[in-house]
């Protein structure tokens, strides 16, 4: 078929084709207001290094020393930031109704390359609970540092975790995209479409 076809399918079957689209475009908004909302809050924390003790030393020396010591950390931590001890900790803060195990899937954590940064995504049902669940997963993290470092979670060890941006109160869910069910729900709804006026 030339585009002259084409043209002439549409003009026959125009109405009935720009219906079905629609359809399409309907189902998938029906489809998201059925989806569970999905909220996502960040919060950072660097990976630091206690290497002035009580004599102040700034030197060259010691600052070296504590890039070595972070450096060498920073997997370690983003291993224990997605641990059930952490989770626990959120749990118990934040008087949450939840096992560890559902909230460790609830959160990620990462490092930026080249960085002794950490990144925690947490997600939640609400705005709120997914900016409280990533400040109190940062601080948890800090304090299961501690524990690692000196045994003791309120102690600050040779290595020691830093929140350095608290999470912002998300403005809309990340999940479900409504912008893409829609795009998608139009696609199909215009293939079906096509189909319907070429039968």
């Amino acid at each position: 078929m030339d585009l002259r076809e084409y043209l002439r399918v549409f003009r026959a079957h125009w109405l009935g084709m720009v219906l079905i689209t629609l359809l399409g475009v309907a189902v998938a908004f029906g489809w998201t207001l059925l989806q569970p909302k999905v909220y996502t809050a960040d919060a950072s924390a660097i990976v630091q290094a206690n290497t002035s003790g009580d004599t102040g030393d700034s030197s060259l020396s010691s600052a070296m020393l504590g890039n070595s010591l972070t450096s060498g950390r920073v997997k370690t931590y983003v291993a224990l930031g997605q641990s059930r001890a952490v989770a626990e900790g959120v749990i118990t803060e934040l008087n949450l109704d939840v096992s560890a195990d559902q909230l460790v899937k609830q959160v990620s954590v990462a490092n930026t390359v080249d960085t002794t940064t950490l990144k925690v995504t947490a997600d939640a049902s609400s705005p709120e609970k997914a900016r409280d669940i990533a400040e109190a997963w940062v601080r948890s993290m800090g304090a299961e540092v501690n524990r690692l470092e000196t045994t003791d979670p309120a102690k600050k060890g040779a290595v020691f975790l830093s929140p350095i941006d608290s999470a912002r109160l998300p403005d809309a869910p990340s999940s479900p995209n409504t912008r893409l069910a829609l795009a998608l729900g139009a696609l199909v709804g215009l293939a079906v479409a096509v189909g319907y006026g070429l039968l």
